[in-house]
């Protein structure tokens, strides 16, 4: 009962300084720049994992932001993409351009040589990169191929399942297929891309989780990649899922505390906006 008492006091505390420090960071503008060292209190080194790229410091989806990322010595960067009009798979986090770029519109209503015609004018950074395009899949890969880092690709929407191969394509063009891992909030997607390869590594993005749904992931061989901020009601179903042998990773840390309480639940894939190795 103590050691249950003392592990719930420990979370608390970890999640007050974490959702504190996150609201000072939004009323501040998300201005964070400076790289923070991740002491693993627990022992280990975890895989950090830039999420949208290093985009503490460079806009957020774009290629300044995936070679900083490299270059800062994270493990891996996450990016996202949609399906352009033309079967394309564009990154951007939202499915429109609205909030990103001088453009309006659903990325699915434009091709890829309509969409370069805007530019990115969002995100920290931004003013260092005037004329800045909306990369693609393929200009993300290219920067792993360069600078020797693994992508963490997140699917979020496309015309045509039949695309999702596409995805898998790429993945091999640049001989990443041991090192990629592919993440959804639609497991539906996961699963498509699951019987096209019984191999390459998968994790289901979630904010709550069942143990149905974990007995699910781990039929399809799935990990689960969880919403820190909620892993206090997901604890029981997560640590059923460790028992089953599932890869767990948690989204967004952006404190050297609440990475290392991760790391002492056996978490040790992190996607962080800012904590680096260095």
């Amino acid at each position: 009962m103590k050691k249950r008492l003392k592990t719930l006091l420990i979370a608390l505390l970890c999640f007050t300084l974490a959702a504190g420090g996150t609201a000072i960071w939004q009323l501040a503008g998300n201005t964070f720049t400076d790289a923070r060292t991740l002491t693993c209190a627990f022992g280990g080194a975890q895989t950090l994992i830039a999420h949208r790229g290093y985009s503490a410091r460079y806009p957020q989806n774009s290629v300044p932001a995936f070679t900083a990322a490299a270059k800062a010595g994270f493990d891996g960067f996450e990016f996202d993409i949609h399906t352009a009009k033309d079967g394309i798979w564009m990154v951007m986090h939202n499915d429109t351009v609205d909030e990103m770029t001088d453009g309006a519109g659903r990325i699915a209503d434009y091709t890829y040589e309509e969409l370069q015609r805007f530019n990115l004018d969002a995100g920290n950074g931004i003013e260092q990169y005037p004329e800045t395009k909306i990369p693609t899949l393929e200009d993300a890969l290219s920067v792993c191929d360069e600078y020797d880092i693994f992508p963490v690709i997140e699917v979020k929407s496309c015309t045509d399942t039949l695309l999702l191969r596409d995805i898998l394509g790429a993945i091999y063009a640049h001989d990443l297929e041991t090192r990629a891992i592919i993440i959804s909030f639609n497991i539906d997607y996961l699963e498509a891309l699951r019987t096209l390869d019984p191999d390459i590594r998968m994790f289901y993005l979630t904010k709550e989780i069942t143990a149905e749904e974990v007995d699910k992931c781990a039929s399809l061989g799935l990990g689960l990649d969880v919403y820190f901020l909620h892993y206090a009601k997901m604890k029981d179903a997560v640590k059923y899922a460790q028992a089953l042998g599932l890869e767990i990773g948690a989204w967004t840390v952006d404190f050297p505390i609440v990475a290392d309480f991760m790391h002492w639940q056996g978490i040790d894939i992190i996607t962080t906006n800012r904590i680096t190795h260095k």
